[in-house]
């Protein structure tokens, strides 16, 4: 969400890891679809239609990100991670995404911690590190 928004504390850092990431330097990264949804969600919810697509055209096209699809065992894993964990749809979505690659996600929410075979990396520290 940082990298679409046009004032973001997490920006700079979502930048330069994208940068890494479309240069070819950061390989093998992946985002699930839902992050396409909780976009379309955010900027609809403000009533943002033309940034809605502007936003979803953008981050759809950013080369070497392989979009990981909602299947049905993902869908149960995030099921059974909301309510395990108490968490919300969307986070659920992103953990069990990375439950069915590699159990690493990239992110600021320390919802992610208590997921028992979970590994957060916060951006900022890892986009200090490129």
């Amino acid at each position: 969400m940082a990298y679409i928004k046009k004032s973001d504390w997490l920006k700079p850092a979502a930048e330069k890891i994208l940068n890494r990431v479309v240069s070819g330097v950061i390989l093998d990264i992946y985002a699930s679809t839902a992050t396409l949804q909780e976009i379309i969600f955010w900027f609809f919810n403000r009533n943002m239609l033309r940034e809605l697509i502007q936003a979803t055209n953008a981050i759809t096209h950013i080369r070497n990100i392989r979009w990981i699809d909602l299947s049905p065992d993902v869908c149960l894993t995030a099921s059974m991670l909301i309510k395990e964990y108490n968490i919300n749809p969307f986070d659920a979505y992103h953990a069990a995404t990375a439950i069915s690659e590699d159990e690493i996600i990239l992110s600021t929410e320390h919802v992610y911690d208590r997921i028992k075979g979970i590994k957060r990396i916060d951006p900022e520290t890892y986009a200090k590190q490129l």
